[in-house]
């Protein structure tokens, strides 16, 4: 996947990306590339509401180890996620394949690094605006839900859409999260 913005860009403010951005670009690139791989599911036919279906449960798969990725979250539990999401039989296969995470971890370092930097960007812009850090992870919970709503109509009302996604929280601690995402050393 080719972007055509990188990270240091966000990093330095040179450039704005938000979220909802970042969501909606990352899914138009992915579903370019599963559909130009001819990964369509199976028996669908060309029934557009099962070949969009397709489209936004291997994107969620997707967009899931990228989070996790970017969060420092383990591989195994993007994979008990995986395994208990209601998707394509093709599309868990794949992302429960272990050779398969590790290859497009290596592939995806830069849309890791993007993820990253579009978070921090986003944190950082709630901490300046004064958000209390007891409010943090709800409203960055509900901007995520909000930057998929274009992807997965009534995200807000659809347990099953919602139930796709890992949440966007940080592993240990919220405030060792926020450290290790900026790299703030551990005793400042």
């Amino acid at each position: 996947m080719e972007w055509d913005i990188t990270a240091d860009q966000i990093n330095d403010g040179e450039l704005t990306f938000s979220l909802t951005e970042f969501t909606n670009k990352m899914f138009k690139m992915v579903s370019a590339e599963v559909a130009e791989s001819q990964q369509a599911p199976e028996g669908a036919g060309n029934e557009p509401d099962a070949v969009e279906n397709y489209f936004v449960q291997y994107y969620a798969c997707f967009y899931n180890y990228m989070l996790c990725l970017a969060t420092d979250r383990s591989r195994w539990g993007f994979v008990s996620h995986t395994k208990r999401l209601t998707i394509h039989q093709d599309i868990r296969k794949k992302f429960i394949d272990k050779k398969y995470l590790i290859l497009l971890a290596e592939e995806q370092k830069e849309t890791v690094d993007i993820f990253k930097a579009v978070l921090k960007r986003f944190v950082s812009d709630l901490i300046e605006a004064g958000v209390s850090t007891n409010r943090l992870p709800q409203m960055i919970y509900m901007q995520q839900l909000n930057s998929f709503s274009s992807i997965i109509p009534s995200i807000m009302k659809n347990e099953k859409g919602r139930k796709l996604l890992i949440r966007i929280e940080f592993h240990n601690s919220f405030f060792g999260s926020l450290k290790s995402l900026f790299k703030l050393p551990i005793g400042g």
